[in-house]
């Protein structure tokens, strides 16, 4: 026995010095990996947040390290699920501009609906033969090390989603400062488990609290004026706002050279320079986000989830159709897209759409008013045939309801990625040259769509123009195209100068009245007050959504309280009716 033992231990010894070896070796991989990525459009390097990560991803390493069957490959499969963690940070940001949260995990498979094929089948592949590789290569028959090694996760796990403002706390003591206007300095400071995990905790703590914002009655009464205010008004105008999916302006792009002008001939002659900027809340994906501002006039802060309408219950909020709701327009959804992507039909509902209409091929139950009719070839429903169908129903609605004001919100889906465009219908009408090389393949396919799709909204808007002169009409892309790579292609062909969060700012086109207006640049959530304004020729109080006076700085604390307050409602419910009455008459 005493010739055994020295040797058991010596054995352990040997073995827990080639992991930490192992470990080490993986973590200087890693710091090389994020070195590179950082250089292609991924999150900033590892280095600047050594302090905070690099403890935790030593013992990752030597985890998995203690956990897996001893061979010359080892080191390799024991580093694989850390550094394919740090590549899903690193994919997401170059391809939405942004960290991915732990939440958002759970919305990926709605993320893959819209993916191509090949992309599918490789991101299918790349997750399947990562998990069997860690089945078969895990030492299942030495559960010691697994069991205990797991109880130090366990733990950092149970504090984050039941003891939230503990870990937040102990966070904030020991971290640097969290700089929530980046993502990517969020990463630089911190590292990316360490903020993925301080989001997970911050919005666990911001459920347990936002019901305390439901009744908050500075920002109901202010609601409720704004009812009572609209209410007055002698005229009732109607309001068409179009969210464009996708909708990148290649003008914009410095370092490109068409053969034509890809702007359609009717919409340059529409609209001439009266072209503004809104900034978007997200990048490359994630629609709704969109949509939740400029229908809600807040920003999309994803504190509650990563997406807000993913957590909408369909009861009613305080956002813009609600108001409009209540102040007796009728108020019609148009979504080109699946009625439960996103949560889509419950967040309408709670937006307080009466209407909600999407393709009669994907909800045929609804009773809808329009079909995607024939996609072969573009897999979208084209903007055309979308405009066509909504301009016979908003024809339809007025002639059968005269007087009765309407708000017709229209979501469209064409020119989406992979930017497919079946040139049988749409022959090729624009080639482009960049300065280098244009390595991006989606580019082409997107600026051949715009051309076509400029072409569309002019006929849509002389169209609604001429049924509905006093009226006002706003176009805004939902956000940038993420193409193949990210803000990368948008650096390379200078977006807009490249300044500093160009790749945020998107297209938007007002008609007041039968007549182009110009705006300086603004925020998604700013568009509801421009539409209140409008109705009610700046009578209403502001604070609730915004100004005119676009120069007006919006203070973020209170804008994040009306958040709350929208989230509160939308997710823990209150009946709006009963309660407005009571301040309807107070306002008054």
């Amino acid at each position: 026995m005493k010739l055994i033992y020295p040797s058991c231990l010596q054995r352990q010894s040997v073995t827990l010095i080639r992991a930490l070896l192992y470990s080490v070796l993986s973590l200087l991989f890693l710091l090389f990996y994020t070195e590179i990525a950082h250089r292609f459009g991924g999150l900033p390097s590892l280095l600047p947040a050594w302090e905070r990560e690099i403890p935790l991803l030593l013992y990752l390493f030597f985890y998995m390290i203690l956990i897996t069957k001893p061979s010359r490959w080892q080191p390799v499969i024991a580093a694989l699920p850390v550094v394919f963690m740090y590549a899903i940070f690193d994919i997401y940001h170059v391809l939405f501009g942004r960290l991915l949260r732990v939440i958002e995990v759970s919305e990926l498979p709605e993320m893959v609906i819209v993916l191509s094929w090949p992309s599918k089948i490789l991101l299918v592949l790349s997750v399947g033969l990562l998990g069997l590789i860690m089945v078969r290569q895990v030492a299942w028959r030495r559960p010691r090390p697994l069991i205990w090694g797991m109880i130090p996760l366990l733990a950092l796990a149970v504090a984050v989603e039941f003891f939230p403002e503990r870990f937040m706390a102990g966070f904030e003591r020991i971290k640097k400062p969290i700089h929530w206007m980046s993502d990517s300095e969020q990463a630089r400071r911190n590292g990316r488990i360490n903020i993925a995990l301080y989001n997970e905790a911050r919005r666990v703590s911001g459920l347990k609290r936002t019901i305390g914002y439901r009744d908050n009655p500075h920002y109901l009464t202010m609601f409720a004026a704004a009812v009572h205010t609209l209410q007055g008004m002698e005229v009732h105008r109607n309001v068409h706002l179009i969210v464009l999916e996708s909708f990148l302006d290649p003008t914009l792009l410095a370092g490109v050279t068409f053969s034509r002008n890809p702007l359609h001939p009717d919409f340059q002659e529409l609209f001439q320079e009266r072209g503004g900027f809104s900034r978007s809340p997200v990048f490359g994906g994630a629609t709704a986000q969109a949509e939740f501002e400029v229908l809600c006039g807040v920003p999309a802060l994803r504190e509650l989830s990563g997406i807000e309408f993913d957590v909408f219950t369909g009861t009613r909020t305080l956002c813009l159709p609600n108001i409009l709701s209540e102040t007796g327009y009728q108020t019609i959804a148009t979504n080109a897209f699946y009625p439960d992507f996103f949560n889509a039909t419950k967040a309408y509902r709670g937006l307080g759409f009466a209407s909600i209409n999407f393709p009669r091929e994907f909800a045929p139950v609804g009773g809808s008013y329009f079909a995607t009719g024939d996609t072969s070839g573009e897999s979208f429903l084209y903007d055309g045939a979308l405009f066509s169908q909504n301009l016979d129903h908003v024809r339809t609605w007025m002639k059968e309801h005269p007087g009765v004001p309407l708000f017709n919100y229209v979501m469209t889906i064409y020119g989406h990625t992979p930017h497919l465009i079946n040139h049988d219908k749409r022959p090729l009408m624009v080639e482009l040259s960049c300065s280098g090389t244009c390595r991006d393949r989606q580019l082409e396919r997107s600026v051949n769509q715009f051309y076509y799709r400029t072409g569309e909204i002019a006929a849509y808007a002389r169209e609604l123009i001429s049924i509905d002169p006093q009226s006002i009409i706003i176009f805004v892309s939902d956000h940038l195209p993420s193409l193949t790579y990210g803000p990368i292609t948008y650096r390379d062909l200078g977006y807009l100068g490249n300044e500093e969060g160009a790749t945020t700012l998107n297209r938007l086109y007002v008609i007041e009245n039968g007549r182009p207006i110009r705006l300086e640049t603004i925020h998604h959530y700013d568009i509801p007050g421009i539409i209140l304004s409008y109705l009610t020729e700046n009578r209403v109080n502001h604070a609730l959504t915004s100004s005119r006076d676009l120069h007006q700085t919006r203070n973020s604390a209170a804008l994040r309280i009306q958040y709350l307050t929208i989230m509160a409602h939308a997710m823990h419910g209150q009946p709006l009716g009963s309660w407005l009455g009571g301040r309807t008459a107070q306002a008054r």
